[in-house]
């Protein structure tokens, strides 16, 4: 029985071992840089009309954008609020993508019906190594412009909004629920939720898509009780990112007694 014991002990510390050296041969996750994402965005007017937008991006920066269509600038990045926040995977990369108005006296969605959803979507992304979206790491980060915000008297520790797919999201305490984030906003629970999804495409490349209603984009602190088109302050900014792991790599499980990530 000692025999047996022994030999069991053995190996498993041997599998444990093997699965540990090869992780660490496990090359870091990058994008590949030379397969440029698919960037589109629409929404529909309030006479019916559906607004379209889409095309290529080069990986780059939120520096980097182009207009992709009406008052709309968009680009793709690697990293994002998770990386710098301290709030990802030790193993992971994170991706995003995001949109900036061009002019931003004029509106982000032209004409955009009360009852719209906006659509945004970024697929074709390769990885060096096969690798999966993690869905509940999904953030949707607003931007607002500061002289704007100071009208409206929002302080100046809630400039950002964030909208999120997992409800016990707070980027390691950045993202403070009710304050200047909607936790599982995007989770599609609720009617007057968003909704997101993440996946491996049968070529192994990675798309996500996320439809959310007009009403998401108005900041929490906004003074006008209104969430109608024209009627509330409108972000200058927003991206979409979510973390990816290589295939093989276990999530982190979250401490219940942690608030973040």
């Amino acid at each position: 029985m000692h025999t047996l014991l022994l030999w069991l002990s053995l190996f498993v510390a041997n599998a444990i071992g093997l699965q540990q050296a090869n992780d660490e041969k496990l090359p870091i996750l990058l994008v590949q840089s030379d397969h440029n994402p698919h960037i589109s965005i629409k929404w529909t007017t309030a006479a019916g009309e559906m607004h379209h937008y889409e095309g290529d991006r080069a990986w780059g920066a939120d520096a980097d954008r182009t207009p992709i269509g009406a008052n709309i600038a968009a680009y793709a990045a690697a990293g994002g609020l998770r990386l710098t926040n301290g709030a990802g995977h030790p193993k992971g990369s994170v991706i995003r993508f995001g949109f900036y108005k061009i002019d931003p006296d004029l509106s982000f969605f032209a004409d955009i019906g009360a009852e719209s959803m906006i659509v945004v979507e970024m697929k074709g992304v390769r990885f060096n190594q096969p690798a999966r979206p993690i869905h509940r790491t999904v953030i949707q980060h607003l931007k607002f412009a500061r002289e704007a915000l100071v009208s409206c008297r929002i302080p100046s520790n809630a400039w950002s909004l964030y909208n999120t797919v997992d409800p016990m999201e707070t980027l390691k305490g950045r993202a403070r629920p009710d304050y200047d984030t909607r936790p599982g906003s995007l989770s599609g629970k609720k009617p007057t939720d968003g909704r997101v999804t993440t996946k491996v495409e049968d070529d192994g490349s990675i798309t996500i898509r996320a439809s959310f209603p007009y009403a998401l984009l108005k900041h929490l602190r906004d003074p006008w009780q209104r969430a109608i088109p024209g009627t509330f302050l409108e972000p200058i900014h927003f991206h979409v990112e979510v973390e990816v792991l290589p295939e093989g790599v276990e999530e982190i499980a979250r401490d219940p007694a942690d608030p973040g990530d």
